[in-house]
């Protein structure tokens, strides 16, 4: 019984050191984001106006023919589908 309570003991501890410690390195070197030069968006603030909504315009048009393409692949998904079902009931009465 004292072994176990001892050993329970033990594990407790280490688990409090190691959470400590991986809180400290959490802070210390943040995994949320990057340090590395072109993380950043400095780079942003630099461009101007003109640039800053070409940018923008490029990534909401993207995002747009995205979804455009997303909803083609359903349809296209749903008459193929459609088509199976028509298949299938002519086939397999």
């Amino acid at each position: 019984m004292l072994v176990s309570a001892l050993i329970l003991i033990a594990v407790l501890v280490v688990a409090a050191v190691g959470g400590v410690f991986q809180v400290w390195w959490e802070r210390r070197f943040p995994t949320s984001y990057t340090r590395f030069p072109g993380g950043d968006l400095a780079w942003w603030g630099l461009l101007s106006a003109d640039e800053q909504e070409a940018f923008d315009t490029a990534a909401l048009d993207a995002g747009e023919q995205a979804e455009i393409d997303a909803a083609a692949d359903a349809r296209d998904a749903a008459e193929f589908l459609v088509q199976r079902a028509q298949i299938n009931a002519q086939f397999h009465p």
